[in-house]
């Protein structure tokens, strides 16, 4: 279970140091190192997966209220809990670090968008309703009460 929780950790701060090279790419409006940057978080999403699906067999002789790595490290030596508790606290930690950085990314993401939108109806003006309104009279043409025929 150590094991799998330095791994976790590992991964982790792995993806936190991308989640903030990814802040870095978005303010330059970097493209093509967000792609590669996508591609790489991928691979470490895949990797805690599976590093997950083993930490939750190695606790599935747990009842399922009890599938905690608190309760798990209560079987453990003193030395070995402490250092699993540690662990624990340190990837806690790091995954509300990432959970902030990655908040960060989505909001200047979505300012990077509305002024991509701003700019396009900027740059594209809208175009007028061409059906009848009977309140622009203002724009119809003055009409003749003299009509004549030539």
């Amino acid at each position: 279970m150590i094991d799998l929780m330095e791994k976790l950790l590992t991964f982790h701060r792995g993806l936190l140091q991308l989640a903030q090279q990814k802040t870095e790419a978005i303010k330059k409006g970097d493209i093509h190192a967000l792609q590669q940057m996508m591609a790489k978080e991928q691979k470490y999403v895949m990797a805690i997966r599976q590093l997950e699906s083993e930490r939750m067999s190695l606790l599935s002789h747990l009842p399922e209220e009890e599938r905690t790595v608190r309760c798990y490290a209560e079987q453990l030596e003193e030395t070995e809990r402490t250092k699993l508790l540690h662990l624990a606290s340190d990837l806690s930690e790091t995954i509300a670090r990432l959970k902030e950085q990655n908040e960060l990314n989505m909001q200047l993401l979505q300012q990077s968008l509305q002024f991509i939108h701003f700019t396009l109806d900027l740059m594209i003006p809208n175009e007028q309703d061409v059906t009848y309104d009977p309140k622009r009279t203002d724009e119809l043409p003055p009409r003749s009460s003299f009509e004549a025929k030539t």
